[in-house]
Parts: structure tokens; C-alpha cells; sequence
């Protein structure tokens, strides 16, 4: 029994080093950031690949039950995150939405990344929505962090948040390992992760009022 396990484990396909097979088939967009803590990149290889939902059954009922509207297209450059069999959760960054869900392993071929990025590649200002991240690199090889987070967003309706919105704020500093920086504030513990031109955070919900979270696909603004 051992050996017709090792293998199955074996004979998986890789794509980037992306996590092996996970019991939890959540993927999507308000969670993606949390999913995984071994990110990797892809291009698209067919000309259209749907993102399948992660309802109940999904995506091992495939296309034909698990279809979301929205797709990506030959050579777009997806975000992965962990798998589920022959499906990997996969992010794309588009102009004014991003889309999240799982997609056919199938149809993506691994690109390289940085497992060690420069001080350089840190540093700047990092935006997702109203939430913001700037990164300094200090003489010591370490990294500053100073951040602000908002729920539901820094100006929301007043009929929504007659109060005004739920802020949070990170202060802290660390030297990154690899393409990971790890950053502890009080009882707010951040965990960044730089891939490509893309700095995933993830939270653990206590870096500030109700609902606010630092997680989420951060891009680059600015360069110091």
C-alpha cells in the first residue's frame, strides 16, 4: 500500500512548486491572499481557461458544472496558490476586477520566479483597493513596514458606516527569508510574500477594528 501511494504522490504533474493536493477546495477572491504560503506563477497555454467555482462537488465536477463567467486567455500570467487534484486556485490581476477561482492545471505551463529577491525588488509603495503597504530597506538588510487597512473601505457610504470606516494600521520591521517577510505588531502577526511584481499579505485578523484585514494581491505604485 505504500508503494501505490508514493506512487500517486509521484506521478502529480508540478506547476512551480505549487502546494500539493489540499482537502479544502475554497479558493476565491476574499480568502485567495490566506490559501497558500507557496505561491508560484504560470502562463495560460490554451486559448480560453474558465475559473471553475469551489461550491459544493467543485471543481472535481469540472467545466461542465463548476463554470464561472469569467476566463483568462493564452499567455496571461496567473497567480497559484494551493491545488485540489488536477486543479490549482489561480489569481488574475485585470483593470477594475480580479478574478479568482480554480482552473485545469492542464492548461498552464510553470514560468520561474525569484526564490531570493533583491532588497530592491521590496521596496516601494504597495497598494490593493484602499489598503496600502510601504516597504524601506534599511542599512541592516532588514525591512520597514508601515501599513494602513480599512473595512469596508477608507470612504464608504455614510448609510453604510454612518461612523465611518474600521481602520487598522502594521508597524514593524524584519529581513526577509527568501521571498517571505514576516512582520509581528502587538497581536498583529502580517506574513508577506513577494512574487514577481506582486506582494501577497495575509493577516491574522488583529490588526485593527472589525473586519479589517491587510490580506489580499498587492501592486506596486510607487519606487522610493
Amino acid at each position: 500500500m505504500r508503494k501505490g501511494l508514493l506512487f500517486f504522490v509521484l506521478a502529480i504533474p508540478m506547476i512551480a512548486q505549487a502546494q500539493s493536493e489540499d482537502q479544502s477546495v475554497t479558493c476565491r477572491n476574499g480568502d485567495f491572499a490566506s490559501s497558500s504560503s507557496n505561491f508560484s506563477l504560470a502562463k495560460v497555454t490554451v486559448p480560453r481557461l474558465y475559473f471553475l467555482k469551489d461550491d459544493e462537488g467543485c471543481p472535481t465536477k469540472g467545466e461542465g458544472g463548476c463554470r464561472q463567467s469569467s476566463y483568462v486567455i493564452k499567455d496571461d500570467a496567473l497567480l497559484l496558490a494551493r491545488r485540489s487534484g488536477n486543479y490549482v486556485c489561480a489569481f488574475y490581476r485585470n483593470k477594475g476586477r480580479d478574478s479568482a477561482g480554480w482552473v485545469a492545471l492542464s492548461g498552464l505551463r510553470s514560468l520561474p520566479k525569484t526564490d531570493h529577491p533583491s532588497a530592491r525588488g521590496w521596496i516601494g509603495n504597495w497598494r490593493d483597493g484602499d489598503n496600502q503597504i510601504h516597504l524601506k530597506a534599511n542599512p541592516d538588510a532588514s525591512v520597514s513596514v508601515k501599513g494602513d487597512a480599512y473595512w469596508p473601505s477608507a470612504h464608504p457610504d455614510p448609510e453604510d458606516a454612518p461612523a465611518g470606516p474600521n481602520i487598522g494600521a502594521v508597524t514593524g520591521h524584519g529581513k526577509p527569508r527568501a521571498s517571505q517577510l514576516e512582520i509581528s505588531d502587538g497581536a498583529c502577526k502580517l506574513s508577506l510574500h513577494l512574487i514577481g511584481d506582486m506582494l501577497i499579505a495575509a493577516d491574522n485578523m488583529n490588526c485593527g477594528g472589525a473586519n479589517v484585514s491587510f490580506s489580499g494581491v498587492y501592486n506596486r505604485t510607487r519606487r522610493p
